[in-house]
């Protein structure tokens, strides 16, 4: 039998947290390989653009969010963000 490590393609997604809602209201959006939960009305929108933009820079290079290694990854973080967010992002193989 031949066990590897590998993740499984096609099953990668962005999935954007956020936990500063005070009005109670349940946010929830989802999208092609994202899902966003929570957050203030103005902070789950921002979060919705992020990774919105994050998927337009993917298509612009011609790839698929599966097909990016950890290195990729980062470089359109780097691309679609400015210093003073307060987003982080994690990359998990």
């Amino acid at each position: 039998m031949n066990c590897t490590n590998k993740p499984s393609k096609g099953n990668t997604i962005l999935c954007g947290l956020s936990f500063d809602n005070k009005d109670n209201h349940k946010r929830i959006t989802t999208g092609e390989n994202f899902y966003i939960l929570g957050g203030s009305a103005k902070t789950h929108e921002n979060l919705v653009e992020k990774v919105l933009e994050f998927n337009e820079v993917i298509k612009k290079y011609g790839k698929k969010l599966d097909d990016l290694s950890e290195t990729e990854y980062h470089d359109i973080v780097k691309e679609i963000s400015t210093e003073n967010e307060k987003i982080y992002w994690f990359f998990h193989a």
